[in-house]
């Protein structure tokens, strides 16, 4: 089966990847305006449900930038603060470039954790992360496969997976929330108790974090 012509993608994913920290003021104050978070049914939760303070992550698993803050930095948050419930994580798929294969790796994530929990959807997120290099390309099928694996996933079960047009809309839906929602246009992007975030280095984002953990007497 070829995997490009396995998902549906719907025709506004075209997202950037990178524009993470360019957000102006004014956009960080128009996000306070509205810092009740919602936590959407299909939402993939990192960490204690009921931690205090929230932090979602709009990101897409064939941007080289998600990848990067994937490996520098959220082991750090991790470390810190969802161990720890001060914060959980919410992650939602924001495709970029290549688009398809993007939602292939979100759509087989979100397979991932029909069949063994929310903990292997991000185990496969970072598999995917960490092994861009090696399935983003022309053939990508056996690195997936092997990537899949390591969720108890098979050939059979990544096929079925990919035919799965209702988790395509929970992806693309995802995406266009935040772009309504938080004028989202670049990946990494993240929002932390409602408040887009605006960051110059990971010190920077980390300290923003630790500040809402005080605020909330975490």
């Amino acid at each position: 089966m070829k995997l490009r012509a396995a998902l549906i993608a719907l025709p506004f994913l075209a997202a950037a990847c990178g524009n993470a920290s360019s957000e102006t003021a004014d956009a960080k104050a128009a996000g306070a305006a509205g810092s009740k978070v919602e936590i959407l049914a299909t939402d993939m939760v990192l960490g204690d449900p009921n931690a205090p303070v929230t932090l979602i992550e709009y990101a897409s698993v064939t941007c080289p930038h998600c990848a990067v803050f994937n490996e520098q930095v959220i082991p750090d948050i991790k470390e810190k603060f969802i161990k720890t419930g001060k914060v959980k994580l919410v992650f939602r798929e924001f495709p970029t470039a290549p688009a398809n294969y993007s939602l292939i790796g979100s759509v087989l994530a979100r397979c991932a954790a029909e069949k063994s929990g929310p903990e292997a959807y991000f185990l496969v997120v970072d598999a995917l992360f960490r092994g861009q290099h090696n399935w983003i390309k022309d053939n990508p099928r056996d690195e997936l496969v092997k990537i899949v694996s390591q969720a108890g996933m098979d050939e059979a079960a990544l096929d079925a997976c990919l035919q799965r047009k209702e988790l395509v809309d929970i992806v693309n839906e995802n995406a266009k929330g935040g772009m309504e929602k938080y004028d989202i246009s670049g990946t990494p992007q993240f929002i932390l108790d409602g408040v887009k975030m605006t960051y110059k280095s990971k010190e920077e984002f980390v300290q923003l974090v630790a500040d809402a953990v005080e605020k909330a007497g975490a």
